[in-house]
């Protein structure tokens, strides 16, 4: 059983490299922060898995043309974490013109030395 502890520094980390990966779709950097058994909920409930999401990457479905995040909340319990970011961006989604802010509440869990996704939910803030 992983019982190693997370640090906030860490988590920090870990959502500075995926707002790096997500802002360039880095495939190879995402398949090693995404969990292989994430669940994600979109804003309109659809569940999404890693492979969706590396898939979404790969065909370049979302352009990000501009975009910041603030680290909202993060809480530790053992080797698990939540955080909660808002990123405010502009870009398109399949071609469609996309801006806003939207707030993402993911899950982070310790494996062999290494931190990733476990579960995800994001929305578009009004």
């Amino acid at each position: 059983m992983n019982t190693t502890t997370i640090s906030r520094e860490e988590i920090i980390a870990a959502e500075d490299q995926l707002f790096s990966a997500q802002l360039i779709s880095n495939v190879a950097a995402l398949d090693q922060l995404l969990h292989d058994d994430l669940i994600a909920v979109a804003p309109n409930g659809q569940l999404l898995t890693k492979e969706m999401d590396l898939n979404a990457h790969r065909a370049k479905a979302m352009i990000i043309e501009e975009a910041s995040t603030e680290i909202n909340e993060i809480k530790i319990t053992g080797n698990t974490a939540l955080a909660i970011v808002t990123m405010t961006a502009r870009g398109t989604m399949m071609g469609t013109p996309l801006e806003g802010k939207f707030r993402y509440f993911r899950v982070w869990k310790h494996f062999d030395n290494s931190l990733k996704i476990i579960g995800a939910s994001f929305m578009q803030l009004p």
